[in-house]
């Protein structure tokens, strides 16, 4: 189904107001270490076109597993958390685990907000159970036990306990002019929609907790892939403050093969290692940051 250009994610970018809760909620909770810390730099930030990020706090952490699919996160002190499903864009993050069950349990005990029990997935006649829970700064994760193949996807198992990103969910006007867009530009194939209810979004939302939505998925490299929500019609795109990144879940770094001239180079730490990279928008107005790797790695 893939094809695309769009091949592995390589890490989920989140805004903070505090980098220490960050890196200890995802550590004591999730079990992800430290695998790097710095600032933003001049040259990343001018080639984001968020300039008022220069010198802003960051770490990059990794599942304990080793996968080199990682979570980044920026911190900006004054900023609010993101309130879930506001806006367009980024929404959720979908993690294999090992036990779903386990998971939500030990989440619950931190700065995480069960919204979604551990539950099999009726869609998936019992290949699936997951539960989903809104972390410290308004992100969404859902936690997901893959109990066996699912045909028609190449879904990974965990390696740790609670492991790597896999989907990313992507909130949008439309689940089926979203993965058209996403077909037209990055050559990326697509599922068929189909309309389901998600209760705990519905309510964030001020709808009933039957509301249906539609949405379907996006393939890129074995492994990885999107997830387009129909967003209801009061629902828009994300406002993104001048000079900065937008709120909440803010950007996918994803690797591609293609050749993008306005791809450059950037010292700015383990993500950027021989790769280039250039900042652009999807459909809905959500960041994605293309990597370009080296045809030598």
């Amino acid at each position: 189904m893939s094809s695309g250009v769009l091949g592995r994610i390589r890490a989920a970018t989140l805004v903070c107001p505090n980098l220490d809760v960050a890196i200890s909620s995802y550590r004591d909770y999730l079990g992800y270490r430290e695998l790097e810390r710095g600032e933003i730099s001049a040259a990343l930030a001018d080639l984001w076109g968020a300039r008022r990020m220069t010198g802003s706090r960051y770490a990059l952490l990794q599942p304990e597993s080793g996968a080199d699919t990682w979570l980044r996160f920026v911190e900006i002190p004054d900023n609010p958390a993101y309130k879930p499903y506001s806006s367009w864009g980024w929404n959720a993050l979908e993690l294999t685990v090992q036990n779903c069950d386990e998971a939500v349990a030990t989440l619950s005990q931190g700065p995480f907000e069960i919204v979604g029990p551990a539950h099999d997935l009726g869609f998936s006649d019992g290949a699936l159970r997951a539960g989903q829970v809104v972390g410290p700064f308004g992100e969404v994760l859902y936690l997901t036990e893959i109990k066996r193949p699912v045909p028609g996807f190449s879904l990974p198992s965990a390696a740790s306990p609670i492991d790597r990103i896999f989907i990313v969910i992507l909130h949008g006007a439309d689940a089926d002019q979203g993965i058209a867009a996403y077909g037209q530009q990055f050559g990326n194939g697509g599922s068929p929609t189909f309309e389901t209810s998600v209760d705990f979004m519905a309510l964030y939302q001020g709808l009933p907790a039957d509301h249906p939505y539609r949405l379907g998925t996006v393939a890129m490299a074995p492994g990885f892939y999107l997830e387009i929500d129909g967003a209801p019609a009061h629902i828009g795109k994300r406002p993104v403050p001048t000079g900065l990144l937008p709120s909440g879940i803010a950007m996918l770094s994803i690797e591609t093969t293609e050749r993008r001239p306005a791809a450059r180079s950037v010292d700015a730490g383990a993500l950027y290692t021989h790769r280039r990279a250039e900042r652009i928008e999807g459909p809905f107005g959500e960041w994605i940051e293309l990597l370009t790797v080296d045809a030598a790695v």
